[in-house]
């Protein structure tokens, strides 16, 4: 019998302070239950699907957009096709007004196409929407998506930022796992995706052990989630989540934010590089450079507290101009690789 995940922790009435000093530090997933419940969207959603679609079109634009569209037999699982060269669904492009009236005409009809919006920005296409519904923990900068779809599976993944999720519409279980359960989720191509994201190559519903044993060692360590209107997930980056909806019509907005990318460019740029430079080594230099990356990179202690701030160079205080410098070294050390421009 496969273990069951322990539940996330919830919290209630939480506010910006209680946030940032409380729930943040913890590098947990978090349940906000009620969080966005005062929400003009969140009310018009517990009316009816209907209430909210025309919501919603007071707002929308003309703005493209993309959707995601999968036969019934997908059951909404949006995936690989068996010979993992292409995908089980089709993108298509419109504009976001008009994609409104297909989801309404789509959702919940029998044996209805599966369709889907993935992360869309919500100034984009429904602006206005962010004011009159507003998050107070975080900055005004960071910008809301919104995610519309009818019952569907998201497949296990990661992203790089935090992300508080806000549910709408429906009814959302959100399975997750730590990011060091990396190597017994059996993850995909890094480039070549569903979405933009590598994504587990496991069923959570029902996983195939005799494939992926390891997965139930990852499931050990598992957490669950369940969203009803008007609650928020935290989720820290790089925790692996798959996205479960369960009803006809299904909408969430989420806030993504990354403090430092801005001044120091992605880590996962970075783990693209170091799977370049390093991974193709022999073990042994693999096992040095690991030592390296441990002192310089990953290590608790200060690996040039030894030497006055004057001669930390690149490792004493990351300013943008230091950035800048480290940024300029490295363009020229890929560049240095590249044949000559003809």
């Amino acid at each position: 019998m496969l273990p069951s995940p322990t539940p996330v922790r919830e919290w209630h009435n939480v506010g910006r302070e209680c946030f940032e000093s409380d729930i943040a530090p913890l590098f947990q997933p978090a349940v906000l239950r009620g969080f966005v419940e005062h929400w003009p969207a969140v009310r018009e959603g517990l009316r009816s699907n209907d209430a909210l679609f025309n919501y919603l079109k007071g707002y929308a634009t003309q703005q493209p957009v993309r959707l995601f569209l999968g036969a019934p037999e997908i059951h909404g699982r949006y995936f690989y096709t068996e010979d993992m060269r292409g995908f089980n669904f089709e993108e298509l492009e419109g504009p976001f007004a008009a994609a409104l009236g297909q989801f309404q005409g789509l959702i919940g009809a029998p044996d209805a196409p599966s369709i889907y919006m993935g992360a869309t920005s919500i100034p984009s296409v429904l602006p206005g929407f962010e004011k009159d519904n507003h998050l107070e923990v975080i900055g005004d900068e960071v910008l809301p998506n919104i995610w519309i779809g009818g019952a569907a599976t998201i497949t296990t993944h990661f992203d790089t930022s935090d992300n508080i999720a806000c549910a709408l519409a429906g009814k959302r279980r959100f399975t997750l796992f730590p990011p060091e359960q990396i190597s017994n989720l059996y993850i995909g191509p890094l480039d070549h995706t569903p979405a933009g994201q590598p994504v587990s190559m496991v069923s959570v519903s029902n996983p195939d052990l005799s494939r992926y044993p390891r997965f139930a060692q990852a499931l050990e360590q598992a957490q669950v989630a369940e969203l009803a209107p008007g609650d928020a997930l935290y989720i820290p980056p790089l925790w692996w989540h798959n996205v479960d909806s369960f009803a006809p019509l299904n909408v969430l907005v989420n806030y993504w934010w990354e403090p430092l990318t801005a001044t120091t460019g992605s880590p996962f740029d970075s783990l693209i590089h170091s799977i370049l430079a390093v991974s193709h080594l022999p073990l042994k230099q693999r096992q040095a450079w690991r030592a390296f990356f441990d002192h310089y990179v990953f290590g608790e202690a200060a690996p040039a507290e030894h030497l006055a701030p004057e001669h930390r160079g690149i490792l004493g205080e990351l300013t943008p101009e230091v950035a800048e410098e480290i940024k300029t070294y490295l363009k020229h050390g890929l560049q240095a690789g590249l044949p000559p421009e003809k």
